[in-house]
């Protein structure tokens, strides 16, 4: 295991350095997994801790976040059946509150169909997958308790099984769709987000450099450039500098621009 330290540095309009403070510890594994991250704020007072546990193919078992005081804000757990397969999640909120999915095959042939209930057991809605012949997602409906279609996603793939396109609809009419692009090593190196009920696109692209690390992403709403983020890995392909950009496109004020630098605690 490892212990990091993020260090983050705040930056003006151009670019001068105005603070810099300790914004999270962290552990990883040897899988480069994170096992535990504490954040702070520019006063040392501890935001937020998060823990996490994995599978042993390196999914997610459990993550838990608490507040600075220790109490709960929320607990993920997924738990699997005998062949492997997640078929019960639960969602555990402050306060008590619950939201427990579980999974079940259809008659409907390639088809998953997941049942929602709160702490009470009440059932509060339901979640029907179908599936092409390769066990993917090709829709998702969500539906209330009692069966109205909330929201439905439909989703198409490349021949290598990598997504390509997303359509989201709500009140059954669309509202945005997603388009991926990727280059000859599978990297996503495109997105574009076309939003109906808003009237916006959102471009999202991404470099890599030739150990397949992203070093560069950024994003442009209606062509006005409101995020960048620009990485740096050392010699073991470990994320250790960061900088991030980002402006409010509706108000047209700057949301934060920082740096973030990693390193190893001794």
């Amino acid at each position: 295991m490892q212990n990091w330290i993020t260090t983050k540095t705040l930056l003006d309009i151009n670019k001068n350095e105005t603070e810099t403070f300790d914004f999270k510890i962290y552990t990883i594994d040897s899988n480069g997994q994170t096992l535990d991250e504490t954040e702070f704020d520019s006063d040392s007072n501890t935001v937020c801790k998060r823990i996490y546990r994995y599978f042993e193919g390196g999914e997610v078992e459990e993550y838990i976040e608490y507040d600075p005081n220790d109490e709960l804000l929320e607990r993920h757990i997924y738990l699997k059946n005998d062949f492997g397969e997640i078929d019960r999640i639960e969602h555990e909120f402050n306060g008590g509150h619950k939201s427990i999915k579980e999974f079940s095959y259809t008659d409907l042939g390639y088809s998953d169909r997941a049942e929602i209930r709160n702490e009470n057991g009440e059932i509060t809605g339901f979640e029907i997958y179908r599936l092409d012949e390769n066990g993917q997602v090709i829709e998702a409906v969500e539906l209330d308790a009692d069966n109205n279609e909330i929201s439905k996603l439909k989703k198409e793939y490349l021949a290598n099984g990598l997504i390509s396109v997303e359509k989201h609809y709500s009140n059954g009419k669309l509202h945005k769709d997603e388009y991926f692009e990727y280059d000859d090593n599978s990297n996503l190196i495109k997105k574009t987000l076309k939003n109906y009920s808003d009237n916006f696109v959102v471009i999202d692209q991404y470099q890599y450099d030739e150990r397949n690390n992203m070093i560069y992403n950024c994003s442009h709403q209606n062509g006005l450039l409101v995020f960048e983020n620009k990485c740096g890995y050392n010699e073991n392909d470990h994320l250790v500098s960061e900088e991030f950009f980002e402006l409010d496109f509706w108000e047209k004020r700057i949301l934060r621009h920082e740096r973030l630098k990693h390193q190893l605690r001794q």
